[in-house]
């Protein structure tokens, strides 16, 4: 019943958007037959009101392949940009998870990387988890550059972060997201910020929410102080933009 209903629902908004509900067009076409009734062409106007009535659906299932054709292959271009973008970002990957890697290189790796755009998000913030220190600062930095361009992606990846409490990620990286999302200015984040702000509450529970090592009553002192800087932050561009 409920995949019936669905679909049901569908076809309605399909019709409404196309303008094309049969018993409207039905009336329209009998208010033509009667304005022109008793007229010689009658005849005639009804065999063409009956084939444009027959050829009606065709014509809705051709405007309803085509949109979704365009976008099939629109979501197929996006696809082999994307696996374009990787295959030249595994070249560059290697040196930016080098162990002794200097904070110059790292910060050079990450600019070549943040040339690919929202492209490059996902392989930031896995950096963001394993790399070492250097690498950790070059990911960050990275992830700023994209955000000046493509803020959306950037805001959107590290907002998962921060919305999860399963210990998939470490505390050092729910720091730099909390930090990045400020400097951003994800606006869409203030909500999420704020709930983290709120549920973190004690030592014992953000350990809960964070990989192994618990962090240490220093380190939850410093994400705790982030959330509210980045709260603030994030709260005083709303209130510039409400202004404007």
């Amino acid at each position: 019943m409920a995949d019936a209903e669905t679909s049901r629902q569908r076809t309605l908004e399909i019709r409404g958007t196309l303008q094309l509900e049969p018993a409207a067009v039905e009336a329209r076409l009998k208010k033509i037959e009667e304005k022109l009734g008793g007229r010689q062409e009658k005849g005639a106007l009804a065999w063409i009101l009956d084939v444009m009535k027959s050829l009606l659906p065709s014509i809705v299932l051709a405007v309803i392949g085509f949109v979704l054709k365009d976008t099939v292959d629109q979501a197929l271009r996006e696809r082999q940009i994307q696996l374009e973008a990787v295959k030249e970002m595994e070249k560059l990957a290697p040196d930016l998870q080098k162990n002794d890697l200097v904070r110059i290189d790292a910060q050079a790796k990450a600019a070549q990387l943040a040339a690919f755009g929202r492209y490059s998000v996902p392989f930031f913030v896995n950096i963001l988890e394993i790399g070492s220190q250097n690498a950790t600062l070059g990911a960050e930095e990275g992830l700023r550059m994209v955000a000046r361009s493509e803020p959306w992606s950037v805001c959107s990846a590290l907002q998962a972060v921060i919305r999860s409490r399963s210990g998939l990620y470490r505390w050092q990286t729910h720091l730099a997201a909390l930090e990045i999302l400020g400097q951003a200015e994800c606006k869409q984040a203030t909500k999420d910020v704020a709930d983290y702000r709120d549920g973190m509450s004690s030592l014992a529970n953000f350990g809960r929410w964070v990989s192994v090592p618990t962090p240490e009553q220093t380190e939850y002192d410093k994400v705790s102080q982030q959330a509210s800087a980045t709260l603030e932050q994030l709260m005083r561009v709303g209130r510039a933009q409400s202004r404007n």
